[in-house]
C-alpha cells in the first residue's frame, strides 16, 4: 500500500460539473508523486450528515481504515497548477496543516450566539484564526485526536457547512494546527481583492505560480474556471487533454468579437466585457453576470449611459 493518500469528494450534479475541470489535475498530481487517489461519491453521504460538507468525515474515516500514513484532503473545486512540488515532502510529518479562514472571534462569537449543543467554555482566544477545511494535510495521529470530538449530532456552522463543528473539534482536542502558506491553498477571489487580499497573500507575483487554486466563493465555479482559461490558458499540472471532450459544453462562440474590455476594482470577479456575438447580438459580462441585448436595445442602453454621464458632469 502507498504511504500517502489524497482524497476528494464529488456529490451532486453541481459538484460533478466543476470537478470535471479540477479532478484531472488532482489525479495527475497524485500519480506523479506516488500517492493513492480516492474520489468518494454519493455512497459517502450518511443520514446523520446535515449537509454534504460533512462528507469530509467519511473521507477521514475511510483513511483511518487503510494502511496509509499521511492524509491529504482537498475540495473538488481545486486545480493543482503546474510545477507544484510534492506536498508530502515539503511539509514534515507529525503536524496538522491547515490554512486560516478568518479571525478566530468570527467563528467563536457566532458559535456562542447561535448554537448551544457544543460547549464553548474555555475556547475563547485559543487561536488567531479559525481554520479552513478546503485542504487538510495530516497524519493518522492528528485525525484520530480530532475525530474523538467530531461526533454526531453534528452542528452546522455560519457558512452552512462543517467548518464550525470541525474547528470546535480541533480546539477541544488540543491540536495546534500549523498554518499552511497561502500559495498552497489559494482562494481564487483573493486575486480580485476579496477581503483586501491579493496575490501577495499567496506569496507570488503572478497567478500561474499559485500551487493549489481553490474556486470557492466565486459564484458559478465553472464560469470562473472558464474565465481563467480564456485569460491564462490551462494552468493545471496535467496536459489538459480532457478539455477537448468538454469543449462542446463550454459555450464558446467562434464568431465572438470583443468590442470593449475593462477590469473593475472589486471584491469579486472584476470582469467587464462587451461582446458582439455574431448570430446572438450583444452580450455584456459584468462580474459573473451575462446580460443579453438586441442591437437596438444595446444602442439604447449606450445612449442612456451617455446621457446620464453628461448630466452628471454638467451638474
Amino acid at each position: 500500500m502507498k504511504k500517502n493518500s489524497i482524497y476528494t469528494i464529488v456529490v451532486g450534479s453541481e459538484a460533478q460539473e466543476y470537478s470535471d475541470y479540477c479532478l484531472p489535475s488532482q489525479k495527475h498530481y497524485a500519480d506523479s508523486i506516488g500517492a493513492e487517489f480516492y474520489v468518494l461519491g454519493e455512497e459517502s453521504f450518511k443520514p446523520e450528515y446535515p449537509t454534504g460538507h460533512f462528507n469530509l468525515i467519511s473521507a477521514i474515516e475511510h483513511f483511518l481504515k487503510t494502511g496509509h500514513e499521511r492524509f491529504l484532503y482537498m475540495d473538488a473545486d481545486i486545480i493543482i497548477h503546474k510545477d507544484t512540488p510534492d506536498m508530502f515532502k515539503e511539509f514534515k510529518p507529525g503536524e496538522l496543516y491547515l490554512r486560516y479562514g478568518n479571525t478566530y472571534d468570527v467563528w467563536h462569537d457566532w458559535m456562542c450566539e447561535n448554537q448551544s449543543q457544543l460547549s464553548m467554555e474555555g475556547l475563547k482566544d485559543m487561536f488567531e484564526y479559525y481554520w479552513s477545511s478546503g485542504i487538510i494535510l495530516a497524519d493518522r495521529e492528528q485525525l484520530i485526536k480530532m475525530m474523538e470530538w467530531w461526533k454526531p449530532p453534528y452542528v452546522v456552522g455560519q457558512w452552512s457547512g462543517e467548518m464550525g463543528h470541525m474547528n470546535w473539534a480541533i480546539a477541544k482536542s488540543g491540536l495546534k494546527p500549523v498554518e499552511m502558506p497561502g500559495r498552497w491553498h489559494y482562494t481564487r477571489v483573493w486575486a480580485d481583492g476579496y477581503r483586501g487580499k491579493s496575490l501577495k497573500d499567496g506569496q507570488v507575483d503572478k497567478i500561474q505560480d499559485i500551487y493549489m487554486m481553490h474556486y470557492a466563493g466565486c459564484g458559478h465555479k465553472v464560469t470562473a474556471i472558464k474565465k481563467d482559461l480564456e485569460m491564462y490558458g490551462y494552468m493545471g499540472c496535467d496536459n489538459g487533454e480532457f478539455l477537448e471532450d468538454l469543449e462542446p459544453h463550454m459555450n464558446v462562440n467562434a464568431g465572438m468579437v470583443t468590442l470593449s474590455s475593462d477590469r473593475i476594482k472589486s471584491i469579486m470577479n472584476d470582469r467587464l466585457d462587451i461582446e458582439d456575438n455574431i448570430g446572438e447580438s450583444i452580450h455584456i459580462h459584468y462580474k459573473n453576470i451575462r446580460m443579453d441585448f438586441t442591437v437596438r436595445d444595446f444602442l439604447s442602453l449606450a445612449q442612456g449611459c451617455s446621457d446620464a454621464l453628461e448630466k452628471l458632469y454638467n451638474n
